[in-house]
This record gives structure tokens, sequence and C-alpha cells, in this order.
């Protein structure tokens, strides 16, 4: 009898606990596998024509029930009779082969690729189900887990630029724990919410928190035939992640673990304290004003000789390391038998920091993200017809960072130039003054406190499948699954404010150090912030799939419901639960794998519009004609040629913001409304004012998608191509009204919303995959895939502009506007000859010279017109390939962006933004900067202060921000079984590779992957070193 084990999950303390228990569940059950093998046992691998395992592929002893199936490294073990007896071994897109049993051990089977019968058998995920490839008819792009697992990101979403068709990424912080990357798919077709729907083993989930080791299969649904069944959450597209199920067979362990250095891309790049006192000299002298610095003190601030006077402080080099660490690691566990099937999955991820310590705190001030991770996924076969599976998942991740956010560290780098003050006094303590009050970077990092961050996350998912042909007719299954989820995230603050006193020299007749205190300090503080919510996912699927001679019928009717509740919110509105539910159904149709339909629908609803508009229609046609099927079709080169194409619509009823719902309610302020007093004794008399003015009409977006795409293959199908042309209308876009003028009374936060917005979005993305082996073994593939999506806004609400080039209308979302500038003034002839400028009350040469759109002879904001483009690229691509010779293998892959601006401006660009001596300056402008002896300088002069003919948005500071990227190159070496087996493994693999490793753009002063400036934690390079060990 099994003793009745610990099986729990306490998020903290019982995590040992959990893993112990686990762990010895899985040895019993191994035991237990074990003992009911006889000791006349057949034992093989089955390979393909390239000698890659076959896991799964089934091995039976012919004419009888007798079999079993391959494991994860394509091995058997079988009990026989006798080794006369005949062997069929089989596998989905092979020829079954009939062998002789035979007596040898460890014996090699290798199958040969039926391409027909692999292209009818081969499945693609769609929404709740399965389809075979062969009748999908909508826009469905994958990648492989091995791709994914190369690319040795903490978070997911940065392995996805250029990996697939039809997504565009773009990753903006490299900071632990807050690196995930902005994903869309098919670019924007709204600007409210514009997320995709992410659903992991059919639950929305985070994929940022899932190990690449976990994932079975990853696919991206884009067109409507595809995302209609999700109603009102397809409109922005869906992906789709199954995590790995175990595999029938003895228990196999897989081991990976990898360590990277970590080298922070382009940090910002600021000129020297000489460079510094001579620039405000010079920006003084441009405005006709005395220098502030003599040549003796800028001579001081070179040679060092007093640096609490004179100090010359590298600030990025006191506050940043040049090299950091992460490491990810990963034990996998699967077997199982005819019965029950397991896998387990237990992971740890670990990423350091790039900011320093000081080493006489007690605690730790750099950033650093802990992350453990847990998954396992039972199956059982009840009976026959009934398989239950059980999957449970958790996450740990703690986090620490200093006491202030990397913005904020990032936004007094650049506002503290390098001669303001020492980085400490002769006292050790931080150096400061009053106009620069707690403003050192140093003391900001390492003597402000810390914080640290809790996220936690269990995950139980419950899902069984019934087969109904025996009971109620042949093809129809019912499908149904439970889910539920519980997050928590607490912080623990603990701040402080340092001492900032400025050292004032030594007292001549006591030799005492002088100091002015201008604050003192105060102790670690401590403040709790805690927030927890639950979500409860039900899903009742009936399937129904036949095939009639020539003709080929499947079904699917769906009821889903999804319950979140925020536990922790303090708001009486948002601690109400959320819910949505729905129908929705498919039926698709194939005369003879060549004339294919589907219909598709989606019915559902959410409790976040009133009654009679929460619940949407949402239908979708497809068909397709596999041309390559047709009996005239007789082109050799191309042996698969599909065509298809899709019409329908999805909806989006995310309203953008957070803290908004039951928009249809207008609500009242009684408790702190605007007071008021009458009478001689002024009685006071609270007042009652409007939070939100409701509108009983709101309801879901509505997205109408078409697409037409073309999937082929050629050579024995070594080349495949799949290009996608599609086009979105949006409509419907819930907007806050901006034609109510504050005359009528409203507060901004007031005025209501309505379905106002209307937008456009259209474009192109495919794939190119080629593979093929020579004779001598040698295998080499190329994959390529590539992105077009520019959307337009139709309308939004906006006042009527006096001048029509003004308006947002008929452009892409988040266009930037600005001036456009033709140069800079070289004298006061030019000025006089040019439009007169109004920015400023003196303009002077060195300064921008604008282009009069409208002619009126003025140079004012009614010249601003859109300039560049988006922030998000329009376009992404991605190339690649892998070479492989015995047992070597070297893989490359390049990402690349195109069609985005950036714009280097405010205070990233601006010189003494607030007055002669403040902010630092970068060297891009410093080298670049108009003096008289630098005509064709890009940027304007310096003067003593804020300029407000420069200091604005246009094309001075505008760059192309497009770049190619080798975002991956890994070279790897496998110890097959025959070299490790003495050791207990199948096989060895050792592997080095690389992340970001080299850029070309035309940015230089910012990874052009970053936000609009040097305000965020920059990105990361990663050279990563790893081992997996397959063990037997």
């Amino acid at each position: 009898m099994i003793k009745k084990l610990p099986f729990r999950f306490l998020v903290n303390r019982h995590w040992v606990k959990f893993c112990r228990g686990f762990s010895l569940l899985s040895l019993l059950t191994v035991l237990f596998i074990n003992a009911a093998h006889a000791q006349h046992v057949l034992t093989g691998v089955v390979h393909d024509e390239r000698g890659e395992p076959l896991p799964g592929a089934s091995v039976k002893i012919k004419d009888t029930t007798k079999g079993i199936v391959t494991d994860v490294d394509g091995k058997f073990l079988l009990e026989i009779d006798n080794p006369d007896q005949l062997l069929q071994i089989s596998f989905i897109g092979y020829h079954t082969l009939e062998v002789v049993a035979g007596s040898e051990r460890n014996r090699a089977f290798k199958l040969a690729v039926d391409e027909e019968q692999m292209k009818l058998e081969e499945v693609a995920v769609v929404g709740f189900g399965t389809q075979r490839k062969v009748s999908v008819t909508g826009a469905i792009s994958t990648v492989s887990t091995r791709q994914l697992e190369q690319s040795a990101a903490p978070s997911l979403s940065n392995a996805l630029g250029g990996r697939l068709p039809g997504i565009i990424t773009r990753q903006s912080s490299g900071e632990p724990g807050y690196d995930q990357a902005q994903v869309f798919i098919r670019g924007m077709g709204t600007w409210v919410n514009r997320a995709p729907l992410v659903l992991i083993d059919g639950v929305e989930r985070d994929l940022n928190q899932l190990n690449a080791q976990e994932i079975e299969s990853f696919s991206i649904l884009k067109d409507a035939s595809a995302t209609a069944v999700y109603g009102v959450r397809g409109a922005n597209g869906v992906i789709l992640i199954n995590t790995r199920k175990g595999v029938q067979g003895r228990p196999k362990v897989t081991f990976r673990s990898e360590t990277a250095q970590l080298t922070a891309l382009r940090l910002p790049n600021y000129i020297n304290a000489t460079e510094y006192a001579g620039l405000m000299n010079e920006g003084l002298g441009n405005v006709g004003q005395t220098p502030r610095w003599t040549n003796e003190e800028i001579q001081k601030f070179a040679d060092g000789s007093d640096p609490y006077f004179y100090p010359n402080v590298d600030w990025t080099e006191e506050i940043m390391r040049k090299t950091t660490y992460q490491t990810i690691n990963n034990l996998n566990v699967t077997g199982g038998n005819d019965i029950i099937r397991y896998y387990t999955n237990v992971g740890y991820t670990e990423q350091n920091g790039i900011w320093k310590n000081d080493a006489s705190n007690l605690y730790n001030t750099n950033a650093n993200m802990k992350r453990y991770n847990f998954r396992s996924n039972v199956d059982i076969n009840v009976t026959n017809n009934l398989i239950v599976e059980l999957g449970v998942g958790g996450i740990i991740q703690q986090g620490n960072y200093p006491g202030h956010a990397a913005q904020t560290l990032f936004n007094a780098l650049r506002q503290t130039p390098p001669l303001t003050f020492p980085k400490q006094n002769p006292d050790g303590s931080p150096g400061g003054i009053l106009a620069f009050l707690g403003s050192n970077p140093w003391a900001m990092v390492t003597q402000s406190g810390y914080a640290v961050q809790n996220r936690n996350t269990v995950q139980g998912t419950f899902s069984g499948k019934w087969d109904l042909s025996e009971v109620v007719t042949k093809g129809l299954s019912l499908n149904a699954r439970f889910a539920y989820d519980h997050y928590y995230h607490g912080t623990n603050n603990r701040n402080k404010s340092f001492e900032v006193k400025q050292f004032l020299g030594i007292n001549p007749e006591t030799g005492e150090e002088r100091y002015q205190v201008h604050r003192e300090a105060t102790p670690l503080g401590y403040d709790v912030s805690n927030n927890a919510n639950r979500a409860i996912y039900y899903e009742l699927i009936a399937n129904y799939d036949r095939t009639f001679g020539k003709h080929s019928l499947t079904g699917m009717a769906l009821y889903n419901q999804r319950d979140y509740i925020n536990i922790t919110a303090s708001s009486s509105i948002l601690n109400l639960p959320y819910r949505r539910q729905g129908v929705s159904g498919r039926l698709t149709y194939g005369y003879d794998d060549k004339y294919l339909a589907e219909f598709n629908v989606g019915y559902n609803g959410s409790e976040n519009f009133p009654k009679g508009q929460r619940f949407g229609f949402f239908p979708s046609v497809s068909a397709g004609w596999v041309a390559s099927n047709e009996k005239f079709w007789n082109l050799n080169v191309i042996n698969h040629l599909k065509l298809r194409g899709s019409y329908g619509q999805a909806g989006n009823d995310q309203i953008g913001d957070p803290n908004r719902r039951y928009l249809y309610l207008t609500t009242v302020n009684a408790r702190d409304a605007q007071s008021y007093h009458f009478g001689d004794g002024f009685i006071h008399w609270a007042g009652i004012d409007e939070l939100q003015m409701g509108n009983p009409n709101v309801t879901w977006e509505v997205a109408t998608k078409s697409n037409l795409g073309v999937d082929l293959e050629l050579f024995n199908s070594q080349i495949t191509l799949q290009v996608d042309a599609f086009r979105e209308n949006r409509e419907g876009i819930l907007i806050q009204r901006q034609q109510i003028p504050f005359v009528t009374g409203f507060y901004p936060w007031v005025v209501p919303y309505g379905n106002l917005g209307k937008a456009k979005n259209r474009g192109i993305d495919g794939m190119l995959e080629a593979r093929h082996t020579t004779q001598k073994g040698l295998f080499y593939s190329f994959r390529g895939n590539f992105t077009y999506a520019k959307n337009e806004i139709i309308e939004n609400d906006e006042p009527p502009f006096r001048w029509q080039y003004q308006s947002a209308k008929g452009h892409p979302i988040d266009q930037p506007f600005g001036l456009i500038a033709e140069g800079i003034f070289q004298n006061q002839d030019e000025i006089d000859r040019n439009p007169t400028q109004t920015f400023a009350s003196i303009v002077r040469p060195g300064d921008i010279r604008y282009r009069d759109v409208n002619g009126d002879g003025v140079i004012d904001d009614f010249d601003r017109v859109p300039i560049g483009l988006p922030r998000t690229p329009q376009i992404m691509y991605g190339f690649g390939g892998t070479i492989a010779y015995k047992n070597f293998d070297l893989t490359l892959f390049f990402q690349g962006a195109a069609r985005t601006s950036i714009f280097l401006d405010g205070n990233t660009m601006y010189p003494f933004l607030d007055g002669i001596g403040s902010h630092n300056m970068l060297r891009e402008y410093y080298d670049n900067r108009w003096t008289p002896e630098t005509p064709g300088a890009r940027y304007p002069a310096v003067t003593d202060g804020v300029n407000q003919n420069n200091f604005r948005t246009n094309t001075t500071y505008m760059f192309d921000g497009s770049y190619l990227r080798l975002k991956n190159a890994e070279f790897a070496y496998t110890f097959h079984e025959q070299l490790v087996g003495r050791l207990g493994m199948n096989a060895l693999r050792l592997f080095i590779n690389g992340i970001n490793l080299y850029t070309w753009d035309k940015v230089k002063v910012i990874d052009p992957e970053s936000n609009n400036g040097t305000g965020q934690y920059p990105l990361q390079r990663t050279l990563n070193f790893g081992v997996q060990v397959n063990f037997k």
C-alpha cells in the first residue's frame, strides 16, 4: 500500500515539502511500472530518416493488442514471447514498418516519411481544439519550442520578435522582473487596449512567467476565422500555448542548466566636467553674458587637484556595473504507461541587475529577480473512452530593487552634471548641494533603502475527455475544463532619506571639516502593499468528427465562463467581480481534402456594459481549395498548394483604463466634494459633484476582418511558403468624448465615454522555410518571416482644426506631431529673411529654422504637422538557419524592424533645460552642436537655459528607428549514448549561445528598441553557457 503523501502547495515555506512529496510519488510510480515488466524484453529506438528520434511512435506485436509507445527519446521496452514475432512500428506521417523482433538489444528501427499521410494526419492547434492541418482555412502561425529555448529569455515575450509571421514586438526595458516585451498580433487595430488574448492550456494566464521548457506547442491565431469563437476577446488576436504532457514509457529525466553573463547595451554616454564647464561658458557667451568658469578653474576639473570643489564625476560609472549574470535551470520528468502518464517540470531562474552596492550596507540595493516554477500534468485513462487530466502550476517570484524606481534613477543620472558636487564628501557622506537636493545618483541607488516584491501564483486545471462514439454516435465526444488561479503581489518598501550636506572646506584655525546640512537623514521606513486576486474558469465542449467516404464533417459547440475578482481592491467598484460568459460554435466541411469550408461563431458578453448591450454576435466564414489534390495537377515541383480566404468579426470589451468600470452608470461624490458656507454664521454645507457621466449605450468594439492566404510546398516539402494578406476595419472603439467643451461644466474625468472611434489596419505577413539533408549527413535549414501592418485612424471624435493637416485622422495610431526643421540659422540676415518664429522672444544664430507650413509668414503651433512614424514598428522580420553535421550544430537568427521613428528630445537631449548648469549633456549633442566654426552641425547652439525655440518636438531630434540585430547565435555539441551511456545518460549536449549580439541601426545613442530617450533601464547582451542532460 502506498503511503499518503503531502501533496499540497503552500506558496512559500511548503515548496520544498511539495517537491519532496511529488518526487516520492513519481518514484513509487516508476517502481510500479517497472515491476509490471517481465524479464524477457526487447529494447530499441525508433528514429526517422535523419536519425531524429520519434517520441510517441507505436510499437506492437502483430495480430495482438500488445504494444507500447516510444518515450521522448524514441526508445521503447516491450515484453515478447519469442524473437520470431513480427513487430508493427508506426508513427503519424510515416510508413508502417513490419520487422522480425529478433533478440538484439538496443536495436534501431528507421521509419520512412509518408508524405501524403504526413499532410493528412498533421494536427494544428485552433480555438478550443485541434484540426487536421490540411483542413485549416484560417491564418495560424506556429513556432517550435527549440527556437524558444535558444533565446534564454527569462520573459517569454522577448523570444517572439521575428520568430513568427504576424507578431510585432518591442522590448523597451531590460530590468529584472520588468523586461517584458509589448506583443501585438498584426500590429494595432485600436488605440484603447491592443494586447492579444493569451491562453495557456485553454486558460487566460501570463505567458511571461512560463519557461520555454514547459511548452509543447505555441500558436497565434490571426484572422476572424481563427478568433471569432473568442467573441469579445478575439479582436486583437489570440496566443495559444499548450504545456507538455506525459509520454508513455519508462521515466525520462532531462536536466538543462545555463548561466549567462549580461552586459548593458548602450548606456548613456555623458561628457566630463571639463567639457561641461567649457559648455557653460559657451552657452553664456552665446547670449552675451560673462563666462562662469575661468581657465584655471576648468584646469582643476581636468587634473583632479581639488575633487571636492571641482569634481569630475562619471555618474554612470559610479552607479552601474559593466556586467552581471543570470541563470536558468530546468528539471523535466516524464513517463507513464497505458493508464497513467505524467510530466513534471521544476525550474529556477535568477537574474541580477546592474546597480552597484555599498559594502557598508546590511542590505542589497541591486536589482535581482528570482523565480521558482513548478508544473505537473497527469493524464489518466479512467476507461477506454474517458481521459481525466490534472494540471498544477506554481510560480514564486521575488524581486529586490533599490529604494527608487529605475526610471527615477535614470532621470537623476541625466539631470545631474558631473561638476555639480562630488559623489562623497571627505567624511564619506553623500555629496550634495541645496539646488540639487537629494539628487545624488550614487546615494539614490545605495543610500535610499530597498524594496522587496513578492509575486506568487497558483494554477490548477482539471479537465476530462469523454469519447461517446460507443455510447451515442460515432465521432461524438465531450470535453470539460475547470480552472482555478490565485495571484498575489506584495511589496515591502524599506525606504529612507540620506543626509544631504555640502562640504565648505577646512577650518584654517581648527583643521576641522566644515559642512552645511541641507537635509537630515531618516532611518529605514516600512511600508507594505498587498494585492491578491483569483480567477475561476468553466468550459464545456461538445465535439463531432466524422468522415463519410470523401466527405469530412466536424462540429464544436461550447459554453464557457470566467469570473475574476480583485480580493484586496480598496474601491467598492473595483472590488466587484468581473465576469465574461458565452457560447461558441464551429462547423467545418471538407470534400476529398480538396474543397474546404468553415463557419465559426461566438456569442458572448461582459458585465462591463448595460443590459441589452452586453452580448455580441461574432460570425466568420472561411473556405479553402487544395489545388494540388486535383486530378489535373501534374506539377511535380509543387507538391502542395492551398488557397484560402476568410471574412468575419471579433470583438474587444477592454476599456483601457483599469480603474474605469460600468461606464453606463452616472456616479456622484457626496463625501469629499466641494463644500460651501452660507449665512452670517458661515454654516458649512457639503456639496455633491459628479464623478462619472454615464452613457447607457456603451458596448464592445467590433473588428471586421478579411484574409487571403496561400500555402505552398515545393520539392517534396523541402521548401514551405505561407503568405497572407489581411485587412481589418475597427468600429465602435470606446473613447472619452473629445467634442464636449469644458464650458459645459464637465471636469475632464467626468466627460462620458462613447463607441465613436474607427480605425483600419491592413498588411501582409509570410513565412519561408527550407530544409535538406545531404547523402553525407549534412543537414541545413533556413527560416524567414516578414510582417507588415499599417493602421489608420478614421474617426476619433476630435474637435475640428483650423488647419486640416493637424488632424490625427488619416494617420497611424500614435502618430507623432511636431515642427519640420529646415536647418539652423547661420546669421542675423538669414533670420530677418525668414518667417517670424514666435516661440522665443529672441531668435539667434544657432537656433533651429522651421518650415512655415501654412504660409502665413509666422512660425507657431499651427505649423505642427505629422512627422516621422509611430514608435511601434510597422515592419518586423526575422531570418536564420541551422547547419548540423554529425554531433555539431550551429544556429544563427537575425531580427529586424523598420518603419518606426525615435525622438531624442526633452530631458534626454535639451541642454541646460532648467537653467545654466542644469542637466547632464550627452556626447552625441556635444560633438554635433552648432558653433560658428561648425555651421553644418545637426543640433542647435547651447544658450544659458531654456530655449523655447529649440526645445520643441521637431525633426532635428528624430531618428530612423529601423534596425537589424543578430538576435541569437548558438553553437552546440551533442554526445550520444555510445559515449555517455556508462554515465547513465542517453545524451549530453553542451552549448554556447548569445542574445542581442550585434545591432546595425542609425540611432547609436540608445538601443533602437528602447523608448524615446535615456530614462529607462537598458536592454542586455547575453553570453550564455549551458548543458542539457538526458538521463536513461
